[in-house]
């Protein structure tokens, strides 16, 4: 059963911290389904921007660990709220997916996103890499 929800900002990062190490905790994970098109993104930028040797590869890494972690869809009902969230908090509609989905499902949301950390159901990838690693943990 996952325990947090990660959305792109926190993803990319804790998977190149963690690493195989990542596929101990995948049972604790979720995305939303954007969060796919949101890391193939980045990993595109960063290959434009020649710090990615290998975007192939690197795809293959992320493509291994989405298959694996729980994937959450944002149903088409919800998108009016997901909008009024985004409309009330000054959040992007991405931003506010996010929000709306770690409170409607009860997930911490992990995030490295400025807009997003001042919730304060909203932790950061060191706090979860030591709530991860930490006493009792693998």
């Amino acid at each position: 059963m996952a325990k947090y929800l990660l959305d792109a900002s926190a993803f990319y990062p804790l998977v190149l911290k963690l690493r195989e190490k990542l596929l101990d905790h995948l049972s604790l994970v979720a995305v939303l389904d954007l969060t796919v098109y949101e890391v193939g993104n980045a990993i595109w930028k960063e290959s434009k921007r020649g710090r990615v040797r290998d975007p192939r590869a690197l795809a293959a890494m992320f493509a291994e660990v989405l298959r694996e972690a729980e994937v959450v869809g944002i149903e088409n009902l919800a998108i009016e709220e997901v909008l009024q969230l985004a409309l009330a908090e000054d959040l992007t509609f991405y931003d506010a997916a996010y929000l709306y989905a770690a409170r409607r499902l009860g997930l911490k949301l992990v995030s490295e996103d400025a807009d997003l950390k001042k919730y304060s159901e909203t932790i950061g990838v060191d706090e979860l890499v030591a709530e991860l690693e930490g006493p009792g943990r693998s």
